[in-house]
C-alpha cells in the first residue's frame, strides 16, 4: 500500500514533496529529482534520452584548503618525517633486547626478572586468545542474525522520537579506481544495485585523469546503471603537486566534487548526506545501506561524530587463491569479525566505512598526501571533531577480495607485497604523537586511549608474537617453581620450556579447531549464497566437492596459519618499518594485482568483454 508523502529536507527550511514512498526497487524513478538539466548526471531518472551527449563527469570541487589546526609550529613536516622512522627502531630495538641482551645478559644475571618477563607475556597473549575467539562467535552469531533479516526489515525499526525520516537519507558511493577491469567495477556495482534503498544511493566513480580509459570506462557504466539507482556520476582527479597517487587523493577530490554538486547546486541538505567509501571489488549485502541509513538516523546528534563500519570480509574468492594466503585472509576475516563483535574493543575502519558529509567537511576531507587512507582519516576527524568521533559497528559482512595474481608464486608474492603496505599504516604513529602533543582541546584520555590502540597493533603485537615464540628456545631452560596443590602446598620443580610447549599445544589445537568451526560457517552459512561470492569450494579447477572439499581439504589448507603468521604477517610488518626508515615515510602508490570476473564453474565462457591488457589488471589499494 502506498504511504503518505515523503519530505526531503533542503537548505533554507525548503523540503521537496513526494507523493508515494519509493518501493523497494533498484529501478525505480522520480523524474522530479535529477542533476541538472544540460549537465548530464541523473539522478533518481533515467538517461536514455542524453546517451548521445558526454555527461555524468564532475568537474568542479569544493576548495581545497587544508586543516589548520593540524599545523604544529611549522615543523609538522620534519616531525612525520623523524617518527616515521620510529617503528623500525623500535621493532629492531625491543627484538634486540628480547632476543640478544635478554638472553644473554639477563638469563644470567636476572633470571627471576627473565621469568617475570616471558610470564607477562604469556599472560598477555592467553588474555588476547580468548577475548579474540570469545568476540568472534558473538560476532558470528549476530552476523547470523542480521544476514535473514527480511529487505524492508530496517525501513519497518522503530527510531526514537525526532529521528530523521529514512527516505530522506541520501547515500554517496565513492568508488575509486584505477585502470581496474570493468567486469571487476561492474561485480561492485551489481551488488550497490542490488541495495533495497537503491533509489536513496548515488554512485560516483572515482576515476583517474592519467588512466586513458577512464571517461570511457565512466560512461559506459553509467548507460549500465544509472537507471538502476538514484544517482550517478564520476570524477577525473587530476593528481597536482603536493598529492600522492592512491585512494586518498581520489577520494578527496571525488568527495569534494559530490559536495559541490549536491549541497551547493542541488541545494540537498548536508544533514541527509552521508558519504561511504568502498574499494573496486567491495560486494555488499542488499540489506546494507537500509542498516546504514537506520543506524544514522537513530544516532540523533551524535550521527556527526560516527564512523559506520561494516564487518569487512576477505573471503570471496578465498578458496582460490595459494593455501598460505587464503589462510592468512581467512585469519584477517575472523580477526575483523572478532574486533567488531567485542564490547571492550574500539575498532577504526578497514577500507569500507560510512561517515557524515558534515564530519567529512570538518574534517577538510580526506587528506591527499598520504597513502594509508582508512585509519588516518579517523585519526583526521578525530582531532577536527575535539575527540568526540566514534564507531558505530554495523554486523553485516561486507567482502573485499584477496589479491590474486597470474599464479601461484605471483599470487603469493602480491599477497606478501600487499600485507607490506597495509603495514605502513604504521607511519601514522607519529603522526598521532604530533596530533597528541598539538591539540590539547582533545581529551587527553581520548589521546592516549588511541595512541595505545594504535601502538599495539603496529608495533607491539609482531614484538608479541615474536617474543612468544622465541621463548621456550632462548629462556626455556629457567627453572619455575609451581604450586600444584592449592590444599597441600605442594611445590614442585619444572623448567620454563615445559610450561610453554603445553600452553602452546592446548591454545594452537582450540585456536585451528575453532578457525575451522567459524571458517566452515562463514563460507557455508553467511557467504553461500551471496552475489559474487566464491567461497564454497576448494578450487575452480578442482574434482573434488561437497563435505571433502569443504571439510578435510580445507582443514589441511588452514594448517598452515603458523606459516601464514610467519611469512604473511611479521616478515612484511619488519620489512615495512625497515623501508619506512630508510624512505622517512615516503611511498609510491603500487595497486594489488587481482583478476576480473570469475565464471562460476560449468558455465559458458562469456563472450561479451574480451579480457583486459596484463597492464590493466590492477586491484584495490588497501591500507590499514
Amino acid at each position: 500500500a502506498a504511504k503518505g508523502p515523503e519530505r526531503t529536507p533542503l537548505l533554507g527550511g525548503v523540503s521537496l514533496l513526494t507523493t508515494t514512498t519509493p518501493p523497494p526497487m533498484s529501478n525505480y524513478i522520480i523524474q522530479n529529482r535529477k542533476f541538472p538539466e544540460g549537465v548530464g548526471h541523473t539522478l533518481r531518472s533515467s538517461v536514455e534520452a542524453q546517451r548521445e551527449a558526454q555527461h555524468g563527469l564532475l568537474e568542479d570541487a569544493e576548495g581545497t584548503t587544508g586543516v589548520d589546526n593540524e599545523s604544529c609550529c611549522g615543523v609538522e613536516q620534519s616531525a612525520y618525517k623523524v617518527l616515521a622512522r620510529l617503528p623500525a627502531l623500535h621493532t629492531y630495538g625491543t627484538l634486540a633486547f628480547f632476543l640478544y641482551f635478554g638472553h644473554y645478559w639477563l638469563l644470567m644475571q636476572r633470571p627471576d626478572v627473565a621469568v617475570g618477563i616471558v610470564g607477562c607475556f604469556m599472560l598477555y597473549g592467553v588474555v588476547r586468545f580468548w577475548m579474540m575467539w570469545g568476540a568472534a562467535f558473538h560476532g558470528l552469531n549476530l552476523l547470523q542474525k542480521n544476514d535473514s533479516r527480511s529487505p524492508n526489515y530496517w525501513q519497518q525499526q522503530k527510531r526514537p522520537l525526532g529521528s530523521l525520516e529514512f527516505g530522506s537519507i541520501w547515500h554517496a558511493i565513492i568508488v575509486p579506481n584505477y585502470k581496474e577491469p570493468i567486469s571487476k567495477l561492474r561485480q561492485t556495482l551489481d551488488t550497490i544495485a542490488s541495495q533495497t534503498i537503491a533509489h536513496q544511493i548515488v554512485i560516483c566513480m572515482g576515476m583517474e585523469s592519467r588512466d586513458p580509459t577512464a571517461h570511457e570506462v565512466a560512461l559506459q557504466l553509467q548507460s549500465e546503471y544509472a537507471h538502476k539507482v538514484g544517482g550517478f556520476c564520476y570524477t577525473a582527479h587530476p593528481l597536482v603537486e603536493g598529492e600522492v597517487a592512491g585512494k586518498s587523493s581520489n577520494e578527496n577530490w571525488a568527495a569534494r566534487c559530490v559536495k559541490r554538486l549536491m549541497v551547493d547546486k542541488m541545494r540537498i541538505n548536508p544533514d541527509h548526506v552521508v558519504l561511504t567509501v568502498c574499494d573496486a571489488d567491495s560486494f555488499f549485502h542488499p540489506n546494507h545501506f537500509a542498516y546504514v541509513t537506520h543506524a544514522y538516523c537513530s544516532d540523533g546528534e551524535d550521527r556527526f561524530h560516527r564512523f559506520y563500519l561494516g564487518v569487512t570480509n576477505f573471503m570471496p574468492n578465498v578458496c582460490h587463491v595459494p593455501a598460505i594466503c587464503s589462510t592468512r585472509y581467512t585469519v584477517l576475516s575472523v580477526g575483523r569479525m572478532a574486533e567488531l563483535g567485542s564490547p571492550v574493543s574500539s575498532p577504526f575502519p578497514l577500507a569500507i566505512y560510512s561517515l557524515s558529509l558534515r564530519l567529512a567537511q570538518k574534517a577538510a576531507y580526506w587528506d591527499p598526501s598520504v597513502i594509508p587512507e582508512d585509519w588516518h582519516m579517523y585519526f583526521r576527524c578525530q582531532f577536527a571533531d575535539q575527540g568526540q568521533v566514534t564507531a558505530t559497528r554495523l554486523m553485516m559482512l561486507v567482502g573485499t577480495e584477496c589479491v590474486e595474481g597470474k599464479d601461484y608464486v605471483d599470487s603469493v608474492k602480491e599477497c606478501y607485497d600487499q600485507s607490506v603496505r597495509w603495514q605502513w599504516g604504521a607511519v601514522d604513529v607519529g603522526y598521532l604523537m604530533v596530533q597528541a602533543c598539538n591539540r590539547w582541546d582533545v581529551p587527553i584520555m581520548t589521546r592516549l586511549s588511541t595512541l595505545t590502540f594504535a601502538y599495539d597493533h603496529h608495533l607491539f603485537t609482531v614484538f608479541s608474537m615474536v617474543a612468544l615464540m622465541s621463548a621456550p628456545f632462548l629462556y626455556g631452560q629457567l627453572p619455575v617453581l609451581l604450586d600444584m596443590n592449592l590444599w597441600t602446598g605442594a611445590v614442585t620443580v619444572t623448567l620454563l620450556w615445559v610450561i610453554m610447549f603445553w600452553l602452546w599445544i592446548v591454545h594452537i589445537n582450540i585456536h585451528f579447531f575453532c578457525m575451522c568451526l567459524l571458517d566452515h560457517k562463514i563460507r557455508n552459512d553467511i557467504l553461500k549464497d551471496r552475489l559474487h561470492f566464491d567461497a564454497a569450494v576448494v578450487s575452480a579447477s578442482s574434482k573434488v566437492s561437497g563435505w571433502w572439499a569443504n571439510g578435510p581439504l580445507r582443514w589441511l589448507t588452514l594448517l598452515t596459519f603458523p606459516l601464514a603468521d610467519i611469512f604473511l604477517f611479521i616478515i612484511p610488518t619488519i620489512h615495512a618499518h625497515t623501508k619506512m626508515f630508510f624512505t622517512g615515510g615516503s611511498f609510491n602508490y603500487i595497486p594489488s594485482a587481482k583478476q576480473g570476473e570469475r565464471r562460476p564453474t560449468g558455465a559458458p565462457p562469456a563472450t561479451a568483454e574480451p579480457a583486459p591488457e596484463p597492464e590493466a589488471i590492477y586491484a584495490k589499494d588497501q591500507n590499514v
